[in-house]
């Protein structure tokens, strides 16, 4: 792909840590608020990165749509934070590129692929991601995700992870059903439940949880991207809390409630909370 052009030579750092920002932008009958939130945690490093592109931008939004990625870096793994960083570079170029007259789900699926291949040959199976990621455009949203990071969607007082992890606790759940009785909280409990079954950089990547479909956005609907040092941490019941906010107080309640839990070795926490508005 074109826009994989260079990027594996290059090593320049995407993310910084940020303060939560407020920006609005307006498209196609809807209004678009969005705010980002990370954080350290217990941790001496930051191994996560994101990126917000056109919520400030009316004529790009109109143009090209409004993006988002959450990519978490494996802490467990030395470049870690650099594989986070390159893919959430990646995946931004190919937002830029993506051709509406094309069939996006698939030019969003041979991106993340051919991202991960990249990252392997760049750092030779030493680090990995997870990756979350949307595009809202028309009034309507993709999304695809790679590992344990969540994607959530808030509409009529409801909200739902709209993306499937890709752990060995779904492949238990599944053995579970074969047992007698079924004791959902013996696959909860197994040593492996939260290990990564796919991952950005992981050699031959070929697995994502992806919409097939746009989903038509309505107003009221408030879309939460973030990395398991927050969906790990919180209860539905405080997601939504967060997520009945606006943007900016939502992504700072977020992180409220994290650091409230004091959880030893708690992990980097990062967020996009992005609030679908009727213009009237």
């Amino acid at each position: 792909m074109g826009i994989l052009d260079g990027l594996f030579r290059r090593q320049r750092r995407v993310t910084e840590d940020l303060e939560t920002v407020s920006l609005e932008g307006g498209v196609k009958g809807l209004r678009f608020q969005a705010a980002n939130v990370q954080g350290l945690g217990d941790r001496d490093g930051q191994e996560d990165s994101f990126a917000l592109c056109n919520a400030a931008d009316a004529a790009a939004l109109r143009r090209e749509g409004l993006f988002a990625v959450v990519a978490d870096g494996m802490g467990g793994m030395s470049d870690g934070k650099a594989v986070s960083e390159g893919a959430v570079e990646v995946l931004t170029q190919l937002f830029h590129a993506l051709r509406e007259e094309g069939n996006v789900p698939q030019q969003l699926r041979e991106g993340i692929f051919a991202a991960s291949d990249g990252l392997f040959e760049r750092f030779c199976g030493r680090g990995g991601t997870t990756v979350v990621a949307v595009r809202v455009f028309d009034g309507a949203l993709h999304w695809i995700s790679v590992g344990d990071s969540a994607i959530f969607l808030k509409r009529n007082g409801g909200v739902f992870q709209i993306n499937r992890e890709h752990t060995c606790l779904n492949d238990l759940y599944l053995q579970e059903l074969r047992q007698e009785p079924i004791e959902k909280e013996r696959a909860e409990r197994h040593e492996d439940a939260r290990r990564l079954t796919a991952f950005v950089g992981m050699q031959n990547l070929r697995t994502a949880d992806q919409s097939l479909r746009p989903l038509k956005l309505e107003d009221g609907d408030v879309i939460l991207l973030c990395s398991d040092g927050i969906s790990g941490v919180l209860t539905p019941a405080e997601v939504l809390e967060a997520m009945s906010l606006d943007p900016q107080e939502g992504c700072a309640l977020l992180e409220n409630m994290v650091l409230e839990k004091r959880i030893p070795e708690q992990d980097n926490y990062t967020g996009v909370m992005i609030a679908c508005k009727s213009i009237r």
